[in-house]
């Protein structure tokens, strides 16, 4: 899975930004993804606010 750091407390996997209140809490849930999957991470690190990416949105491209 794509994940993209958008700002120091958003981390976008694949097509949601989840949204953080400190960079440390967005960093514990890269880590986790890195590592497990995201409904694991998204259950042991909540996010403040999850949204879809919207075309033409920085970081909205996990192509290569």
């Amino acid at each position: 899975m794509a994940t993209v750091r958008i700002s120091p407390t958003e981390v976008q996997v694949d097509d949601v930004i989840y949204r953080y209140a400190s960079a440390s809490q967005a960093d514990a849930f890269e880590a986790c993804v890195a590592a497990v999957d995201v409904a694991h991470c998204v259950t042991d690190h909540p996010p403040q606010a999850t949204r879809k990416v919207d075309e033409g949105e920085a970081g909205a491209s996990t192509s290569t």
